[in-house]
């Protein structure tokens, strides 16, 4: 089976997507040897710049010229490439229009109309823009091939926007973005001090305004309490008795992916509850080194977090009281919180590896080259 590769940004550069074509592209190479990718930085860089024109109401990689311009370039890389079916990965505005001869599987988060729906930066887009966005996902859904989505959420989504049955789509989470996972271990112990953490970069968007409030209340009961902030620096969390900063940490640089791994590693939970997250691949890190997630039930987040098993999940409306709670809560039970850890590793190994992932996507790829040879 010859396997052509198409993703949202380069595969080659981690940081398009979060890593999320880099760590795919990889985990499917380890399962086919006949895989060619198409690749193409320099467009992927402009379309990611011009990005920015959703907040005043365009969304140039839906446009018209630059889809049917991928599916003509497509169509001849296919064809040089004598691919059998197509691994998109986040790449709807390239492939939704390319000859419906080439089978293509679909790998997303979301679809077009609840995401730009869900998220405050696309409330701005025009009329038109969200006509043809939508135009261009019915498409690619109307070609009836398998679309794997990360989340329940997702799916339940996709299927009430477009009115399609649920069954349309497979669900299939990511996995956890590491070039070595780490090794399997047990916390024995819960530690003597109350660490928080919070990595993202986005503290407005990833919940940073209630960590604060709820660290602030923390310390209240809990003294010598830590919040540990990765990602950026929040002006409001200076001067924070028990907050820590560290910045952005390249898993890239040595000594800052020790440190990143260290914070994982000792810290109590990890702390986000975004307002907005289509799934969330840090809580999936989390969850491999044993660590809790505390996060706000929105989105695909409980694809990854169950409540009260690896985590906790707090309702949209839930205020900073009931997190305090619940914290409070879990952390003065010392064999629930080490049950939690557990849990969390469990999660990991279970359901959150891009191995898990990979299974998934090779037995529809499977299924479609036996559809293929008439089987």
């Amino acid at each position: 089976m010859r396997i052509a590769f198409v993703s949202l940004g380069s595969p080659f550069n981690r940081s398009s997507w979060s890593g999320i074509p880099y760590y795919a592209l990889r985990e499917l190479r380890r399962r086919f040897n006949d895989l060619t990718v198409i690749d193409t930085p320099r467009i992927d860089e402009g379309l990611r710049y011009a990005s920015s024109l959703a907040a005043v109401g365009v969304l140039v990689s839906r446009e018209p010229v630059v889809t049917r311009a991928f599916a003509r370039w497509l169509d001849k890389q296919l064809t040089d490439a004598d691919a059998d079916v197509v691994v998109s990965i986040g790449a709807a505005h390239k492939v939704a229009y390319i000859d419906p001869k080439w089978p293509v599987i679909h790998v997303a988060d979301a679809l077009f109309g609840p995401l730009v729906d869900y998220y405050p930066k696309y409330r701005l887009l025009n009329g038109r823009s969200r006509r043809i966005g939508n135009a261009l996902q019915k498409h690619l859904i109307n070609r009836n091939q398998p679309i794997l989505l990360t989340s329940d959420w997702a799916a339940r989504s996709a299927a009430e926007y477009y009115d399609v049955p649920p069954s349309r789509f497979g669900v299939a989470p990511l996995g956890a973005n590491f070039d070595i996972e780490p090794a399997a271990y047990e916390r024995t112990e819960q530690g003597d001090k109350l660490k928080l953490l919070f990595v993202g970069y986005d503290w407005p968007r990833k919940g940073g305004a209630l960590v604060l409030k709820v660290f602030k209340q923390l310390r209240r009961h809990i003294a010598d309490a830590e919040l540990h902030i990765v990602g950026c620096k929040p002006s409001e969390s200076f001067g924070v008795e028990g907050v820590v900063h560290h910045g952005h940490l390249s898993k890239t640089d040595p000594e800052q992916a020790a440190l990143l791994e260290s914070l994982f590693r000792e810290s109590s939970f990890l702390f986000m509850p975004s307002q907005q997250e289509a799934f969330g691949l840090v809580y999936c890190e989390a969850c491999a080194f044993g660590l809790p997630s505390i996060a706000r039930d929105t989105g695909g987040v409980s694809a990854i977090i169950q409540h009260g098993t690896n985590g906790l999940l707090f309702a949209s409306e839930a205020d900073v009281d009931a997190y305090v709670e619940g914290i409070r809560e879990i952390w003065s039970d010392g064999p629930r919180y080490l049950e939690m850890t557990r849990a969390a590793r469990a999660a990991f190994e279970d359901r959150l590896r891009w191995h898990v992932w990979g299974a998934t996507v090779e037995a529809e790829l499977r299924s479609l080259g036996r559809k293929a040879n008439g089987e």
